[in-house]
């Protein structure tokens, strides 16, 4: 018998979790995990363009993104945070405040959002294609399970990518 609880999580997982789905259903990371960022609760990196005196992006957007969703899964959320634009992770908080989730923040969010898919047992497989990929910016599309999907948009920082809010759902 499920709780009220678990059908609230069930219900986030179902449907305001769809857009974070599109950021958060991926498998174990790949073996190009970038160190943790010093992310804050209410603040995420800005993404900075390379320059002359920056090295690009070592790691691929792939496996930036492959991080991130394991971080988000485990759940590390200081870490998960820290692959967001400020703006990406504002328009997130609004979308599960506005399905009946007040969360604070976005550790919260990620804390919130893994504890959905442990109750819901959602796999974590997906497929990524890197449909643009130059060293000001990257675009992936992820297909989930249940012929969910969308485009992840990117741009580097540091020596990896962060996910911006130009991220969306598209079926």
């Amino acid at each position: 018998m499920f709780t009220p609880v678990r059908r609230r999580l069930g219900a986030l997982a179902a449907s305001s979790i769809v857009f974070v789905a599109v950021l958060t259903g991926c498998t174990a990371p790949a073996p190009e995990v970038p160190p943790a960022r010093d992310a804050t609760p209410t603040s995420a990196p800005t993404p900075q363009s390379p320059s002359a005196e920056e090295p690009a992006a070592t790691v691929t957007p792939e496996a930036a993104f492959r991080a991130w969703l394991a971080a988000s899964r485990e759940p590390d959320a200081v870490e998960a945070c820290g692959y967001f634009t400020d703006e990406l992770a504002e328009r997130m908080l609004t979308e599960m405040r506005a399905s009946g989730f007040p969360v604070a923040d976005c550790l919260e969010m990620i804390n919130v959002t893994a504890q959905a898919y442990a109750a819901t047992g959602a796999s974590m497989e997906v497929d990524i294609e890197t449909i643009e990929h130059t060293p000001q910016n990257a675009e992936l599309f992820v297909t989930y399970p249940g012929n969910k999907c969308g485009s992840i948009v990117m741009l580097p920082h540091g020596d990896s990518w962060i996910m911006t809010e130009n991220s969306e759902q598209m079926c």
